[in-house]
């Protein structure tokens, strides 16, 4: 439930920064800010992603 309420407030996040991007020109700012945050979102979804810790590989 709570992967459901951090996406959505991503996506939305993500729409603005779009919005943004082609209601007024573009800022350095703008994009660093807006790659920032799919960074930040990817690594969160590779660290859930990754092995629990004491799980078995066979």
């Amino acid at each position: 439930m709570a992967a459901i309420g951090i996406s959505v407030a991503l996506l939305a996040m993500l729409v603005a920064y779009g919005y943004a991007l082609t209601a007024g020109p573009a800022s350095a700012a703008g994009v660093v800010a807006a790659a920032a945050v799919v960074g930040i979102a990817g690594t969160g979804l590779l660290f859930a992603w990754r092995a629990v810790t004491g799980a078995s590989f066979d």
